[in-house]
């Protein structure tokens, strides 16, 4: 089944968003994933920090703040609005990762 008009261009959206927030330094990629009937509130991002980057996030620290904010804003660009952002983000350590 195709998906619709409106899927496409939330999905377009999606990515041209990501792709700005990607080329933060501290950033390394984003994977997504939405129930297109339940967007924004449905969409997860997992964001892949830099490998032995100076900017270590600890949780609940300013630069975590910071960081969602600026993501938040690459969002808002594309007219992708979330509620509660801190539900939809979670940040992943590529020290702590191993592919």
């Amino acid at each position: 089944m195709k998906p619709s008009k409106v899927t496409q261009k939330l999905d377009a959206n999606t990515r041209k968003a990501i792709l700005l927030a990607t080329e933060m330094d501290t950033v390394e990629r984003i994977e997504y994933q939405a129930d297109w009937s339940n967007f924004p509130n449905s969409l997860q991002l997992d964001c892949y920090l830099v490998p032995n980057s100076p900017h270590t996030l600890a949780p609940n620290s300013e630069q975590t703040t910071l960081l969602i904010k600026k993501i938040q804003q690459c969002f808002l660009k594309q007219g992708i609005k979330f509620r509660d952002f801190k539900r939809n983000i979670r940040f992943i350590n590529n020290d702590d990762f191993k592919q």
